[in-house]
This record gives structure tokens, C-alpha cells and sequence, in this order.
């Protein structure tokens, strides 16, 4: 017989789901933001739990979560220690004149991925003179971590090129489809892309891409963050929108509340029974697959603007005809 789990149990492991998708959603956020969707998402969660069993229930969910103590930041004596025991790293000024020393013994390929490498990081550097793009070169430490390379292998640009046009026709196409879905869901919602040509990424990457000054690296980058935050919070809000709307179509169509309703209509000749199911039948007539599927909508919408605004700030109120078109 298949053991049956306790309802602190069962709480927290859907909830440290819906958290571990939200860490892994807003990765790329700070640590302040990421706290505060946590938290929400915790306080929300924690609406239908009666008060005297919310330290059980939270309990439960710390037991799922161990390594979030053992994160706690260093004390500052402790780094200050730590800081004493390094040498003082080189200013920037150094470490050019270091390499300046060193450009007479390098090759013109070398020198041709240093300076790259520079411009990638924002430096205006022209590409030594008489030097051949290399067909292959170093990859950068944060794609050896990202793609699991081994350190010491070489990116081959070929490769890399239709790679980049592949990923680009996928990004841009999600881009689309992502940001129409949103203006059939919410129109009048807070959350948008600016307008124009700024904040089109299809219009943006190929001028980018060809060095466009026009194009910046931080414009580039603030739209596809917009479209990150959409994106997650459309795929986290699928997870709690079952939930939601369950608690709020029972909460309607629950025997307490049809007795409720029914108990307000007239009519003392008439049997508690009779009046309960003849209520019953006309709530349940003023339900249709319209109102169903405008309410789910708007708990999506709800729900992603929440983690995308913060709570503290809403959109007009999504109304049904505004969930159809």
C-alpha cells in the first residue's frame, strides 16, 4: 500500500516546485528581485493555509530547500581576512602596459583575437593591419562554462556563424510569438515592448550585427531581457493558473456557496433542497466555454505581470471582452 503523503507534505512539494521554476526563470536577475518573486510567490501560496498550521507548512518547505542557509554571506571580519591573504591584483593601466610589451613577440592572428577580443568587451580597437580573420579561436570563459567546452578547445566561425543564424531565426520567431500572444491576453497590461523600431529585435539584430553604431549592445540586450521576463512569467504563471482557478471555481460552485445563494432568494413554500439545485442550475447556466477560458486568461495575465511589476503594481482589470480579441 502506497504510503499517503501528509497536506504539509503535498503543499511543499508543489510550491518548491513552482519556486525552483521561478530560480531557474529569473536566473539572470539580481538577487533582490529573485528574493522578492520568492516571497510572493510564498505569501500567495500561503493564502488557503489556516493560520495555526502556516509554521508547519513553511517548515516542510525549509526541509526542501536545506542549501538556502548554508548561503548566507561570509562574515565581514571573515572576508576581510580573506582580502589580506591576496595580493593586490593589477590596475588596468599595468596590465596594458604588460601586454604593449608583449605585442612584438605575438603573431598577427594572435594579436587579431586579442584585439576581438577587446572590442567584444567594449574596447574601439582596429584589427592590426596585414592580419587574416583565424578560422578558429579561443573560447571565452563564459561559453566554456554555459556549453560544458573543454578548456584549451577552439571555436571554429564557420560553425559558429550558421549556429548564430539558426539561433537568431529561433529567437526572433519566439520574440514575435511571445509579445502577440501578450496583446491577446492582456492589451491593456503594463507590461509591453517600447514602440517602434527599438524594440524589435528582428529590426535590430541584422543593423547590429554589421556594426550598425546605430545598434548598441545594451539596446540589443534590454530587449531580449523584456522578452526573457515574458517569456518566463508566462511559463510559471501555467503552473499556479490550475491552482487558482480551481480554488475559485469551487469557491462558487461549491455546495456552501450554492446554499448561500439560495438561501438569499425568496420563497418559504419551497424546500431547501429544491431551492439549492433549482440555484444550482441557474448559476451553472451563466457558465459557458467563453467565460471559462476569459477567466484562465486573466489569471495567466495576472499572475505573469505580478512576477514581471512586482505585486505592488497593476494593470486595468483584464476584462472578458478584452481576453476575446
Amino acid at each position: 500500500m502506497i504510503p499517503q503523503l501528509s497536506d504539509e507534505i503535498s503543499w511543499a512539494m508543489r510550491v518548491g516546485s513552482r519556486l525552483q521554476m521561478l530560480q531557474a526563470s529569473f536566473a539572470d536577475d539580481d538577487a533582490v528581485a529573485r528574493t522578492g518573486y520568492v516571497e510572493e510567490e510564498i505569501e500567495r501560496s500561503l493564502r488557503d493555509v489556516p493560520a495555526a498550521r502556516r509554521a508547519a507548512y513553511l517548515e516542510a518547505l525549509a526541509e526542501r530547500f536545506p542549501s538556502w542557509e548554508s548561503q548566507a554571506p561570509a562574515s565581514p571580519a571573515a572576508a576581510s581576512q580573506a582580502g589580506a591573504a591576496q595580493p593586490a591584483a593589477d590596475t588596468p593601466e599595468e596590465l596594458v602596459t604588460r601586454l604593449t610589451a608583449l605585442a612584438a613577440s605575438l603573431s598577427n592572428d594572435a594579436r587579431w583575437s586579442l584585439s576581438y577580443r577587446l572590442q567584444q568587451a567594449g574596447f574601439s580597437i582596429a584589427v592590426p593591419s596585414g592580419a587574416a580573420a583565424p578560422e578558429a579561436e579561443e573560447v571565452p570563459i563564459e561559453l566554456q562554462k554555459r556549453l560544458a567546452i573543454e578548456p584549451g578547445k577552439t571555436i571554429d566561425r564557420k560553425r559558429a556563424l550558421r549556429l548564430t543564424a539558426v539561433l537568431i531565426e529561433l529567437v526572433v520567431t519566439i520574440d514575435q510569438i511571445s509579445w502577440s500572444l501578450w496583446k491577446n491576453l492582456a492589451p491593456n497590461s503594463l507590461v509591453r515592448r517600447d514602440p517602434g523600431a527599438t524594440g524589435d529585435l528582428k529590426k535590430l539584430a541584422g543593423p547590429y550585427l554589421i556594426g550598425d553604431d546605430e545598434v548598441s549592445t545594451t539596446q540589443v540586450t534590454q530587449v531580449l531581457d523584456k522578452t526573457r521576463q515574458l517569456i518566463a512569467g508566462l511559463l510559471a504563471a501555467i503552473g499556479a493558473t490550475g491552482e487558482t482557478f480551481a480554488r475559485q471555481f469551487l469557491g462558487r460552485y461549491s455546495p456552501d456557496a450554492i446554499k448561500e445563494l439560495a438561501e438569499a432568494d425568496p420563497g418559504f413554500f419551497i424546500g431547501a433542497e429544491q431551492k439549492c439545485w433549482r440555484k444550482y442550475i441557474q448559476v451553472f447556466n451563466e457558465l459557458s466555454g467563453v467565460a471559462i477560458e476569459n477567466e484562465i486568461t486573466g489569471v495567466i495575465a495576472k499572475y505573469t505581470e505580478n512576477l514581471i511589476l512586482g505585486a505592488g503594481r497593476s494593470s486595468p482589470p483584464h476584462s472578458p471582452s478584452d481576453s476575446a480579441a
